[in-house]
């Protein structure tokens, strides 16, 4: 009787741990479900944002698992990797691919980065998720067919486009609008990448024309809100109507993040110490006759602008990245200036330098009208002012 209770407990424990033990049975020993229902697990995997700009959304891939015979990938969509990586990025020409990884280096990968990664099963039916699996094979095969596009089509969109389009005799159909995705595409930038100012500085800068844009759902998602949009949206029987969640999963953290460092030098403190700066050599060059001094400082100051100048009108009219509208930074990075520099004394050119800097200053009354315009870009705009104010006083008393 002594030894019968301590192997009773024993009995029970053992059958309580049983579910736990499950997922990490091998092979030979797995149990198939009567309706083979976990013969394959669909999941989406979320990463954490990183630093670098390619990385600053996050990362989205989809894991595919076939416990019974040891099958266990990660489809990530990446971007080509070659030695003109960079300028094809930029120009939108940059193509991709899926790319399968074994999901035990993968995991082990973001532990390396400190990165957190979540995972959160789709609740497709078993034929759904060996078609999802079958047409990422084939994408696999197909190679780096597909234009990368950072905003629309990119790590998240196409692994939503590929779940859309393994369902079987069913639609997929998103839920009630929330907040972010209520904003317009550019504050939804905005909000998406308010903790890395830089990124948001950049983006703002080169995509501002379309800022006021609404775009599909498709291409609004970012790796922040997709759970819960996929949590509202559901999946219809085209027979029955009959309806479920995309995601019902709690979601499952396989990889705890680290801190990462922050910067203080943000945008408005950079570009704000400019035009402290730029205000020192202006009153320099006045009261103390530093011109050569301020001469060399506009030329680089102004040939940076006609700089900017050419990669917003490369970006917005030849690049794919973007779609080609009016963007309003145009204003302040035209190169007028970088011309007038070596034009010779005239009162014509005093006043085309006149006429630029009214322009400047009612851009910079135009910032709360205006949803685009922000602070350390005015920063920029009231530094080019400064400078043309001070041509402006030096042609008058010539």
């Amino acid at each position: 009787m002594k030894h019968r209770l301590p192997c009773t407990l024993a009995f029970i424990l053992l059958l309580a741990t049983q579910g736990r033990l499950y997922a990490s049975e091998p092979a030979d020993t797995f149990r198939l479900a009567p309706d083979s229902s976990n013969f394959v697990k669909a999941s989406l995997m979320i990463a954490e944002p990183l630093t670098t700009n390619y990385s600053v959304f996050g990362h989205a891939t989809l894991r595919m698992e076939c416990p019974m015979h040891h099958l266990d990938y990660v489809f990530t969509f990446e971007s080509d990797p070659d030695v003109s990586a960079f300028m094809t990025g930029i120009a939108g020409t940059a193509t991709a691919k899926f790319v399968p990884v074994p999901a035990q280096l993968y995991i082990e990968d973001a532990r390396k980065q400190g990165r957190e990664l979540w995972q959160y099963e789709l609740n497709l039916t078993l034929h759904e998720k060996q078609n999802l699996w079958r047409m990422l094979d084939e994408e696999t095969a197909a190679g780096a067919y597909r234009r990368f596009n950072l905003l629309y089509t990119n790590c998240l969109t196409t692994s939503i486009f590929a779940v859309q389009r393994c369902l079987i005799g069913e639609q997929f159909e998103w839920g009630e609008m929330r907040f972010p995705q209520t904003l317009n595409d550019g504050d939804l930038i905005r909000y998406t990448l308010r903790h890395a100012p830089w990124a948001e500085f950049l983006f703002i800068t080169v995509g501002g024309s379309a800022y006021g844009l609404n775009s599909i759902r498709e291409f609004r998602l970012t790796p922040e809100t997709i759970i819960q949009m996929l949590r509202d949206a559901r999946i219809v029987s085209d027979a029955t109507g009959e309806s479920r969640h995309v995601v019902t999963d709690p979601g499952h953290q396989l990889v705890k993040g680290t801190p990462k460092p922050t910067s203080p030098l943000t945008p408005t403190v950079v570009f704000g110490t400019l035009l402290v700066i730029t205000l020192l050599i202006t009153a320099a060059e006045r009261w103390l006759r530093w011109k050569r001094l301020a001469r060399v400082y506009d030329i680089v100051l102004f040939t940076a602008q006609a700089l900017v100048f050419a990669m917003m009108v490369y970006m917005t009219f030849v690049s794919e990245m973007f779609d080609s509208f009016w963007n309003w930074y145009f204003i302040a990075t035209f190169p007028l200036p970088l011309l007038l520099l070596f034009c010779r004394r005239s009162p014509a050119v005093s006043r085309l330098w006149l006429v630029y800097a009214s322009v400047l200053t009612l851009f910079i009354l135009a910032t709360p009208f205006v949803a685009l315009l922000d602070l350390p870009h005015q920063l920029v705009t009231a530094t080019l002012l400064a400078r043309s104010l001070s041509r402006v006083q030096l042609k008058q008393q010539r």
